[in-house]
């Protein structure tokens, strides 16, 4: 008989270890302005790997993926403040505004529509900058091609990455502090890896691939 070791139990611990350790530090990165897309990086390279069915080295992957695309995390992380701070802006205004006006209501739908798009080239956008060696621009393209050309797709990843975070505001915030984040962003990288399969054929994505600084 083997061993405890030899066993799933081992494995089964590191990877909750993993996880965990995972969900604590990007949890205390995102408390800070310029810390949290640098967690947000760390995270998603570490949920990549598990999305392609490796075991990650929690330090070398995590703090690699920050070291090495750290410049492109800030960028990102400035783009998207800058874009879903006039969307919310956008929003806050549409009160004060007459409700059967017309030009209101395309404002407003043209406004949640963008908003969407946003939010789903988002979890493209932060699993590829840690998956794929592409400069910013070419992150954000090919974030806008997914999203736009498996919009389905897409709002069913962002939908199942958004319940464990919705889930956690009605829950105690140990939850939010030990799982969620890590859930969420291993739903998002497991879809959007399969959405890479799915848009490239086998022999493309191996060649993006092989650009994959290791």
């Amino acid at each position: 008989m083997g061993s405890w070791q030899d066993s799933g139990f081992y494995a089964g611990v590191e990877v909750i270890g993993i996880f965990l350790i995972a969900n604590l530090v990007t949890a205390f990165l995102l408390l800070t302005l310029i810390g949290a897309p640098l967690g947000l990086l760390g995270l998603f390279a570490v949920m990549n790997e598990w999305a392609q069915g490796r075991q990650p080295e929690f330090f070398r992957v995590y703090f690699g993926a920050i070291r090495r695309h750290w410049r492109s995390a800030l960028a990102l992380g400035f783009i998207d403040l800058a874009g879903f701070g006039l969307i919310f802006f956008n929003l806050s205004v549409f009160p004060a505004m007459p409700s059967q006006n017309f030009l209101a209501i395309l404002s407003l739908t043209m406004t949640f529509s963008i908003g969407a798009v946003l939010l789903m080239a988002n979890f493209y956008a932060w699993s590829i900058v840690s998956l794929l060696d592409l400069p910013l621009r070419g992150v954000i393209k090919l974030s806008l091609l997914l999203t736009l050309s498996h919009p389905l797709r897409s709002l069913f990843i962002t939908l199942a990455a958004l319940i464990p975070l919705l889930a956690s505001l009605a829950l105690p915030i140990a939850f939010l502090l030990i799982l969620s984040l890590s859930v969420s962003a291993y739903i998002a990288a497991r879809g959007v890896w399969r959405v890479l399969r799915v848009h490239f054929a086998r022999e493309e994505l191996a060649e993006l691939m092989t650009d994959v600084i290791e």
